[in-house]
């Protein structure tokens, strides 16, 4: 009912209203059960109009995020590669899927939610939620490969990220990376991504990995908080009928396509082409060179971020993190 209602609100067939009637049709119920889903949909915070002789309506159009609508929009290798947990609620889908891998879970078991309260990004920072308006995805992965070269998971996330956003937008505007894990559409920032690992320490492999990508679908109602509304942005406006389903859809055939790759260090050269350091200033905001202000000169083949300081020297940052100057904002 949820989604015969949005569907409705979205193509605005009727000026978006659906009769009791038809509802109790569609969903093979009665009318008393119609008026008790309506309740149970109030009561979860969809504000629905009702008119007599005209029926119900969503007071706002509505972009719902269900399995049926994921696993409907795959293509047939991803629907038989992956294992799909789609929740309306929760608190980190990194979280989810730790506990499935944990437990056993097969390769490209993936954890999708439509909300997320307690997200988190790199070194255990808050991750600002959208409350209904994004798409949160964690994927479990079993790489056959050592510690050392985990950053290629990253990357290869950060480009199947970019790739799903130009295949569902069509916009001029493409999504470029800021190393080494932030998607950004036009100067705003619409995606982090969280890579975790087990290891084992006796091979120096890792046992698993979660991806976690956060992508933001729409603004949330209000718009940005103040802290963050100069350098967050979203993919789109206007709410989408099938709009996050087919992103997520998107999203898990490029994330199955590239992570079957015999050879991730294969994506070197398009996170290189995406990436939009390269030829700018920043600045060093951890590590050795804290505070310290350089010119980014290349990512090379091992996606260390290649840095001339002021006195001529250069090294090459493995991992750590970069404030942009005065390009682009700060990621968020």
């Amino acid at each position: 009912m949820r989604v015969i209602l949005a569907q409705s609100s979205c193509t605005r067939v009727h000026d978006g209203w659906v009769s009791g009637e038809e509802l109790a049709a569609s969903c093979q119920v009665t009318r008393a059960a119609v008026w008790k889903a309506i309740k149970l949909l109030e009561a979860e915070g969809l504000t629905i109009e009702a008119v007599r002789n005209r029926g119900y309506r969503l007071a706002n159009p509505c972009d719902l995020m269900t399995k049926d609508g994921i696993v409907g929009l795959l293509d047939p290798h991803s629907t038989t590669q992956t294992q799909l947990h789609v929740l309306q609620q929760t608190t980190s889908t990194n979280d989810d899927a730790r506990k499935l891998a944990e437990a056993g879970a097969a390769p490209f078991t993936c954890v999708i939610a439509a909300k997320q309260t307690a997200g988190r990004g790199r070194r255990g920072r808050p991750f600002f939620s959208l409350g209904d308006a994004g798409v949160y995805l964690s994927l479990v992965l079993r790489p056959n490969c050592p510690l050392d070269q985990a950053g290629f998971i990253t990357a290869a996330a950060a480009v199947a990220v970019c790739r799903a956003i130009d295949s569902v937008n069509g916009l001029p505007d493409q999504p470029q990376i800021k190393w080494v894990n932030d998607i950004y559409l036009g100067q705003k920032k619409v995606c982090g991504i969280l890579t975790e690992a087990v290891s084992d320490l006796e091979s120096g492999s890792l046992t698993f990995a979660i991806v976690g990508i956060g992508i933001n679908a729409y603004e949330p109602l209000g718009g940005f908080p103040l802290a963050y509304s100069n350098r967050a942005g979203a993919l789109w406006q206007q709410v989408r009928w099938q709009g996050r389903n087919t992103l997520a859809a998107t999203l898990i055939k490029e994330l199955v396509a590239l992570y079957q790759m015999d050879d991730l260090s294969a994506i070197v050269d398009e996170y290189r082409q995406r990436s939009f350091l390269v030829g700018h200033e920043v600045t060093v905001v951890s590590g050795v060179h804290d505070g310290k202000v350089a010119h980014v000169i290349d990512i090379d083949a091992d996606l260390r971020l290649c840095l001339r300081f002021s006195d001529g020297s250069i090294d090459r940052l493995a991992s750590g993190e970069v404030s942009i100057r005065p390009h682009f904002p700060e990621s968020v």
